[in-house]
């Protein structure tokens, strides 16, 4: 199948155009049913498939059109059309087709069985949870490999001295294995999203070499967050995946005034990864970043305060009126009465010293 994804931006300018050349009522109706399997499908990434504006999640899960008379539903599979089609016996229907009239979008709960309907056809019910049959061998053959390379001297030194202590889903393997199982892998999504699924460290951190950030969403990128239960996959999934997202810096301002101290961490370390990662932007945006800094900078946690040391220390390498603006903050910091606040002022102050 002839399928081509996009980032964010492009899958909604092309969406977004293809409807603006449609009537207003015709526009209206699949503007409904738009939202709705962005409903139903909140991970699926906008794009195009057969030119027509379309829902993808490794394979396709949606797509539809306006016609000259009616307006047109794909779920882009024959199989889920004649699964569902006591549900469908009120409209026109081919192999892959659902038509219905202008004015009159498919219901929600139509649609949400539609697209569950796909998704059970592509995924489910395999190693780990959600995790596409087809892609059933490959998680547990890459699962097998991690495990192989694993040590338990390994995880006792990454509790010990790196305070990774998810003992009972880690195999213990150097980050040095998992980046090269990741080259060798490569880029698939699918694969990304069922190796998260199963939980497992070593799993999730693979999973962040696989994904593809053209497909990352801010519901995929909240959900991932929200399961990270150390700094290591925070850290990683930020400095490799999300920083190449375009909804970086709107998930950068919602976690920092976040209350959970892994989601938190991640806002800090995803403004420090955007602040090295991304030479061309402008200052004028980590330069207000400086006061997320400071309000964040007492918190008394020690992974908090330490992504918030980071964030500040990679603005000021950024040079000229940041570093300026950066060392005045640190200042401040250094001399506040809140401990927290004192040592991420101090530490920085400590690291600009030595440039």
């Amino acid at each position: 199948m002839r399928t081509r994804a996009k980032t964010a931006t492009a899958e909604r300018t092309f969406a977004d155009g293809y409807l603006a050349r449609l009537g207003a009522e015709k526009r209206a109706t699949l503007e409904k049913v738009r939202a709705a399997i962005r409903a139903a499908v909140p991970d699926a990434t906008e794009g195009v498939s057969y030119g027509m504006p379309a829902f993808i999640q490794g394979k396709p899960i949606a797509a539809f059109i306006g016609a000259k008379d009616h307006c047109s539903y794909f779920p882009m599979s024959g199989r889920v059309v004649a699964a569902l089609k006591d549900d469908l016996k009120n409209y026109e229907t081919s192999k892959g087709t659902i038509r219905f009239p202008i004015g009159k979008p498919l219901p929600a709960s139509l649609i949400r069985k539609l697209v569950k309907a796909r998704l059970a056809e592509i995924a489910g019910g395999a190693t780990g949870k959600n995790a596409p049959k087809a892609l059933a061998p490959d998680v547990k053959a890459a699962l097998a490999s991690l495990e192989k390379s694993g040590s338990q001297k390994f995880r006792e030194d990454m509790a010990a001295r790196y305070g990774i202590t998810t003992q009972d889903k880690t195999f213990g393997v150097a980050m040095a294995k998992i980046q090269k199982l990741g080259k060798e892998i490569g880029r698939n999504h699918a694969l990304a999203q069922a190796l998260w699924n199963t939980g497992v460290y070593e799993g999730r951190m693979l999973a962040i070499y696989a994904a593809d950030p053209a497909c990352v969403t801010p519901a995929l990128m909240e959900r991932w967050v929200r399961d990270c239960d150390n700094w290591a996959v925070v850290d990683t999934v930020c400095f490799k995946l999300f920083d190449q997202t375009p909804h970086a810096w709107a998930k950068i301002n919602q976690w920092v005034k976040r209350r959970e101290e892994f989601v938190k961490r991640a806002g800090f370390a995803l403004l420090a990864c955007l602040a090295l990662h991304d030479k061309k932007g402008a200052d004028a945006p980590f330069e207000r970043a400086l006061a997320l800094i400071e309000e964040g900078a007492s918190d008394e946690r020690n992974f908090v305060k330490k992504g918030v040391s980071w964030a500040l220390r990679a603005i000021a390498m950024r040079g000229g009126a940041l570093k300026a603006a950066a060392a005045e903050v640190a200042e401040r910091l250094a001399g506040s009465d809140k401990p927290a606040a004192r040592w991420v002022g101090r530490d920085a102050l400590k690291s600009l010293a030595k440039k």
